[in-house]
């Protein structure tokens, strides 16, 4: 492996849910080939698009055996907790921009 390797991310765990229906996931950062799709999550026209799919390639990654079906059926309660897992190991957290889009998910999860 060359010294370029070592700026690979790493994958964290993240706990997902409470109580007894809680989960662990691995969750692997996004690398250069996942530009296409960074650059959709920054157009507001095809943020959700985008969103739907980072989602599916993120989960899909961290748990390989899941369905589409089982992915669709994600409860919406659980999205902001993934989205943030999602920043945080890619270092997006801290981002005022991120911090906007992780606001708008949990306005459309209330509502509000």
């Amino acid at each position: 492996m060359s010294k370029i390797g070592l700026l690979a991310g790493k994958a964290k765990k993240f706990t997902i849910g409470k109580g007894g229906d809680a989960i662990e996931l691995e969750i692997k950062p996004l690398s250069v080939s996942d530009m296409d799709l960074m650059m959709k999550l920054g157009k507001e026209e095809t943020q959700q698009e985008a969103t739907d799919e980072l989602l599916k390639k993120v989960l899909k990654q961290a748990c390989p055996d899941a369905t589409e079906e089982e992915i669709a059926g994600i409860s919406i309660e659980h999205l902001t907790s993934i989205m943030e897992a999602i920043m945080t190991v890619n270092g997006m957290d801290k981002n005022d921009g991120n911090t906007k889009f992780l606001a708008e998910i949990k306005a459309k999860q209330t509502g509000k």
